[in-house]
């Protein structure tokens, strides 16, 4: 596989792009690449960028455009997760794995059992590990972390989807394949390790296909990566 480099879409210049900051550091410094080296380029949604190195300074890297191509492994669904608001650094893997599994939006929120606190200084750093976990896994559609918002934020945004599915461990009877039908615009929701009241799984259950994941209780990262995995197979993005 050929090395992968994040680009904005200004960096381009006829055939040619400039590669600079941290991107252009890790090219020259630490994998040391050499002219005449093969490497791709790529920015958020775009085609992939098959480039020849052909000038590498010390404030940045020049690569020549030789092709390009539509990238097939980015997700035809768009699928976001709200995510109720973990505990220490269990978010930092969710949005590693939902990225590798195609997942467009990671939106945490509070509700009345969370536990943790909201912090958007990890913001910078969640979406970073959403770029590394792109580049590794083929994809040029990067997953974003939106800031924290409240359950009755959420409950408002959750009428932009066409198709919003909730992880209810009350649920007893519906399995996922239920509830997906085709759907192109789909809302996953995830609680945190405290869960959700009474009252949340009410208006949960009023906007939302409340759905089982099965007769074991699942931590609220595994549940995530696993609702994540059932619903883009089901929508063949896993095929």
């Amino acid at each position: 596989m050929e090395k992968r480099f994040f680009i904005n879409e200004q960096d381009i210049n006829d055939n040619l792009i400039t590669i600079t900051g941290e991107e252009h550091n890790h090219l020259a410094n630490v994998l040391r690449l050499k002219i005449g080296q093969k490497i791709e380029c790529f920015y958020d949604n775009s085609d992939l960028y098959e480039c020849e190195l052909t000038e590498i300074t010390k404030q940045h890297t020049i690569a020549t455009i030789i092709n390009s191509y539509p990238n097939p492994s980015n997700p035809k669904v768009k699928l976001t997760l709200f995510q109720g608001l973990p505990k220490l650094d269990k978010l930092e893997l969710i949005v590693q794995k939902c990225s590798e599994l195609g997942v467009s939006e990671i939106i945490p929120f509070t509700s009345q059992h969370t536990i943790a606190k909201p912090n958007d200084n990890k913001q910078e750093r969640l979406n970073k590990i959403s770029l590394s976990a792109s580049k590794q896994c083929g994809t040029t559609s990067i997953l974003k972390v939106q800031k924290t918002i409240t359950f009755k934020s959420m409950l408002d945004k959750l009428k932009d989807y066409d198709t919003v599915i909730f992880a209810n461990e009350k649920e007893t009877s519906t399995p996922l394949n239920k509830v997906l039908d085709k759907a192109t615009n789909v809302a996953i929701v995830v609680g945190s390790e405290g869960g959700f009241s009474s009252q949340e799984i009410d208006s949960l259950s009023s906007v939302a296909s409340s759905i089982t994941l099965g007769k074991r209780i699942l931590r609220t990262e595994t549940a995530s990566i696993v609702l994540s995995s059932l619903v883009m197979y089901a929508l063949g993005e896993l095929n």
